[in-house]
């Protein structure tokens, strides 16, 4: 079809970003803030957990944890970092591997649960870069709804979601960077526009490569708000918000007026459309099929799809019917047959008008080659 080239010609012409400058947004995405969440699991990794955390994997995977995985177990043939994970696993006063760790606090069973976020934070992340991605931006939004205590911390985790080691390991939601921060406004009621910028350097260092954007929702990020309100005891989680990186397929530019990804979005709406009114005319339109029977006249069944209302009965030159088709309507699914009293000779072609319900008018032809008796 015409329009069909037409549209996949714009998608391949029209360019993926356009640069400000040296730099172009690769990537953008906008978060509102979720009401709920899986609880955050912190596993740190030891020997002979792998059943342990093939059923972690599944509950993060059905959203029913959060899952970070801590790599505590490091040897000279893996590339998988381990220094946060030490760090992290040293704040928890963690001895023994593996380990979980809920709300600051060493768990031995994971009781999958949802908690309430109590601090709605909005945010951004834009992955910025010329030939390949440079910057990494997080910002984030929230107010206080309370005093906060001295002790609460913003947490950025970044994860890998399938993570192969050099040595051909896999890990799921393998933690590749933290950074805990606590620049921020903790009076109530205070508004705080947060913002964190990570370099590729640093990103690389963390085993984290981007590329251009197009592969980099295999990482993703949770933003964790860890601590207490004021009166108080313990530490808990206050909110967590989850997401994966945008690619550069999900968003570009903001001086874009449109991208391949709304084109190929449009495109795919336009194509399931029309597969979408072949497959219902295909099952809705009726057959016609016939044959001679033994003294000369017409066997005939009509097989509807949709309902139908039987009109003219045409015949070509030649042959004359004596008896024709009633006018009537033949409900959806069902199969109508008769016997079409004729004569004449040679070929005959028979042409009947139909009426077919949100399809419209069609006429149905049968061919059927001259009559040749048994006799």
């Amino acid at each position: 079809m015409k329009w069909l080239a037409a549209a996949f010609f714009l998608l391949v012409m029209i360019p993926s970003s356009s640069a400000i400058g040296d730099l172009s947004i690769y990537a953008e995405a906008s978060h509102k803030s979720s009401d709920s969440a899986p609880v955050l699991v912190e596993h740190f990794h030891g020997n002979g957990d792998s059943e342990h955390l093939e059923n972690l994997q599944y509950l993060d995977r059905t959203g029913k944890i959060s899952l970070v995985n801590w790599w505590t177990n490091p040897d000279e043939n893996s590339n998988w970092p381990s220094s946060d994970a030490n760090s992290r696993a040293m704040f928890h006063s963690v001895e023994e591997y593996p380990t979980n760790v809920i709300d600051n606090n060493i768990v031995e069973t994971i009781t999958p649960r949802e908690i309430e976020n109590d601090i709605a934070i909005d945010w951004n992340i834009q992955l910025i870069g010329s030939s390949e991605v440079e910057l990494l931006n997080i910002t984030a939004t929230w107010t206080n709804p309370a005093n906060l205590q001295m002790l609460t911390q913003i947490h950025i985790f970044i994860v890998e979601r399938n993570a192969v080691d050099s040595v051909g390991r896999t890990a799921p939601n393998l933690l590749r960077d933290w950074a805990p921060s606590s620049s921020f406004l903790f009076s109530n009621n205070s508004t705080n526009n947060w913002n964190s910028t990570i370099t590729r350097e640093h990103l690389t260092g963390a085993g984290i490569d981007l590329g251009d954007a197009s592969h980099a929702d295999d990482f993703e990020l949770f933003i964790v708000m860890i601590g207490a309100f004021e009166g108080e005891d313990g530490v808990r989680t206050l909110s967590l918000q989850r997401g994966y990186f945008p690619t550069s397929w999900q968003s570009s530019d903001a001086s874009d007026s449109l991208t391949p990804a709304l084109l190929l979005c449009g495109l795919i709406v336009i194509i399931g459309f029309v597969v979408n009114a072949e497959y219902t005319r295909e099952k809705g339109l009726p057959r016609l099929e016939g044959n001679w029977s033994k003294d000369g006249n017409i066997e005939y069944r009509i097989i509807t799809g949709k309902a139908l209302e039987i009109g003219d009965l045409n015949l070509n030159e030649g042959w004359k019917s004596n008896s024709g088709l009633k006018r009537e309507r033949v409900s959806s699914n069902h199969t109508k047959s008769g016997v079409i009293k004729v004569t004449g000779s040679g070929e005959l072609k028979l042409r009947l008008s139909v009426k077919v319900d949100d399809l419209g008018d069609w006429i149905l032809d049968l061919n059927l080659p001259e009559f040749s008796s048994n006799d």
